[in-house]
């Protein structure tokens, strides 16, 4: 008797009990950590050395090494860091090197590959760039572990950064994008640079029945971005009688006020992505820009022209006005330029300060 793995995946030690001479199958799991209690478990009976009956996989999967280092790090890390650990790896990382591919086999060559993959996706390198330091951190971890000999990933340069500033569209390329939009991104992009909407959970979820134009003001729900649970922003005077034409669009395909704003003759829109891309392509605008940036701009031109920040702050949604300053006023050389004029000038006369030293 020997150790044995099932066509589930479960490690086993199965032996004849002392005395008795039952036949008895003790389990330990999946993975190669239950793997490695099994082989200990062998030892510890002493029972006969385990030979495969088939060949031996050169390394474990990428996917077993990934479930061991997130098991080893329950208790050391954040809750909220390895729940975040965990959805990139099983969400994209797995997913895009492969379910059953060997941890020993991500060379160099294999991280171009997937570089290549994730870029040609639209994937900022900011993004790439932590995607491959988390494969190398589990990779090291593996070989400290003895899971892996070597890391085959050793000296693989990321992609390099992109967290470069994006400034908001200006009013031009605001008016050049709606201009090519089809509806429901005309109603996505207008909401959110009116109300300061996040482009997903808050944007997609509004309803007619949350506008109430006799106010005007539109009822937001939390984001779970850790703010408030609701906020309530006023609606712009020159937008409200757009939204008034919009609902009687909507009203007269037969949908009620539990219909969402956004929507795609009828459908939920989930993602702006495409439409967006297109849209900015038609109107000739070449520089980085994305649906959020609406919400940048809602932010930034309030600011640039005086507004309240408390008030600015709570229609974004932000509990704290260091947030707001910290995320938005920065966006602009046109503010800074203006505070910089604020500041009181010297009255230098060199020729003077020259005769005084008897220069």
């Amino acid at each position: 008797m020997s150790v044995h793995q099932k066509k589930d995946g479960r490690w086993f030690v199965r032996y004849r009990e002392k005395g008795t001479g039952n036949l008895k199958d003790e389990y330990f799991g999946r993975g190669i950590e239950a793997e490695r209690r099994a082989r200990a478990r062998n030892d510890e009976l002493d029972l006969r050395p385990w030979v495969h009956r088939t060949p031996k996989q050169q390394s474990p999967f990428f996917v077993d090494i990934v479930n061991a280092y997130t098991e080893a790090k329950l208790g050391r890390m954040q809750p909220s860091s390895i729940k975040n650990f965990v959805w990139k790896m099983k969400g994209v990382v797995v997913p895009a090197i492969g379910e059953e591919f060997q941890a020993i086999k991500i060379t160099p060559a294999k991280l171009d590959a997937y570089v290549k993959k994730r870029l040609s996706a639209g994937v900022k390198r900011t993004t790439i760039h932590r995607e491959i330091t988390d494969i190398k951190a589990v990779l090291n971890w593996s070989v400290r572990r003895g899971y892996l000999t070597h890391n085959p990933a050793i000296g693989f340069e990321p992609p390099k950064r992109d967290d470069e500033i994006i400034m908001p569209p200006t009013i031009d390329e605001l008016n050049r994008i709606a201009a090519h939009s089809p509806p429901h991104l005309l109603r996505a992009i207008s909401l959110s640079y009116y109300t300061g909407l996040r482009p997903g959970g808050e944007l997609y979820a509004i309803t007619w029945a949350d506008l109430d134009c006799s106010i005007p003001a539109v009822l937001v729900r939390s984001a779970k971005k850790h703010g408030r649970p609701s906020r309530m922003i006023p609606i712009h005077p020159e937008f409200i009688g757009q939204l008034i034409r919009w609902y009687h669009e909507d009203i007269d395909e037969g949908f009620g006020d539990d219909m969402a704003v956004i929507n795609f003759r009828g459908a939920p829109v989930l993602s702006l992505k495409k439409a967006f891309a297109t849209a900015k392509r038609k109107a000739g605008i070449t520089r980085r820009l994305r649906p959020y940036d609406f919400r940048h701009a809602f932010a930034t031109y309030l600011l640039q022209n005086n507004a309240d920040l408390k008030s600015t702050s709570e229609m974004l949604g932000h509990t704290r006005t260091d947030t707001t300053t910290r995320i938005y006023q920065h966006t602009s050389v046109d503010m800074h330029a203006a505070a910089i004029k604020l500041l009181p000038a010297l009255r230098l006369d060199h020729k003077k300060i020259s005769n005084k030293h008897g220069e």
